[in-house]
């Protein structure tokens, strides 16, 4: 194995590290010391590959953004969203987000901790921006085939909406009936499509 494919191969165990770390305790909490145990790393040998925590979760994000984007791309793929009408098309993919995304607690977890830590870590916020608008671009493309229009609008809603319910599975699923709202919403989204 080539030294950069190696390097890339230990970063890439770091990230899934970090992601363990994160489902234990918060990122303020987590240590480089905890990383490198996860990673089974010896803690000096991780500043080789990060020179601290901040690029350790700025390089995750991408990490993280990257195979789930390429997971939504191949599944796309296989299930040939490109040649089938927007609302099938669009039921699929929301079907997806909610199984492999939404209602994801490891996933949703995390990501109130990156969008805490965001909150006040302007590096972490444009990394949070990005990652947003891969998806918005990814929902807008599957929306828009027909027209372009409203499909960006729409998209930042429906997204925001996810995460809303994302967040809601977390902290409310016992007192609210979260499935239920998202299946009915899915349905909402699609006669919109329609009816346009």
């Amino acid at each position: 194995m080539g030294r950069r494919i190696l390097k890339e191969t230990r970063r890439e165990e770091i990230a899934q590290a970090l992601y363990r770390c994160l489902l234990k305790k918060p990122f303020s909490r987590t240590t480089i010391k905890d990383i490198a145990k996860e990673a089974k790393l010896n803690h000096g040998m991780l500043h080789y590959y990060f020179k601290n925590k901040e690029e350790i979760l700025l390089y995750f994000l991408d990490w993280i953004v990257a195979m789930h984007l390429n997971d939504f791309r191949k599944w796309a793929q296989e299930k040939k969203l490109e040649t089938r009408s927007i609302n099938e098309a669009l039921s699929l993919a929301l079907d997806y987000a909610k199984k492999k995304i939404t209602l994801n607690e490891e996933l949703a977890k995390i990501f109130i901790e990156v969008w805490e830590i965001a909150l006040y870590h302007k590096k972490v916020r444009l990394k949070l921006q990005y990652v947003y608008k891969e998806w918005i671009g990814e929902l807008s493309s599957i929306i828009g085939k027909e027209s372009a229009k409203n499909a960006t609008t729409l998209s930042v809603a429906t997204i925001a909406f996810l995460e809303g319910i994302s967040l809601f599975h977390i902290m409310l699923s016992d007192i609210y009936p979260v499935k239920d709202i998202l299946n009915s919403f899915e349905k909402k989204i699609e006669s919109v499509i329609t009816s346009r």
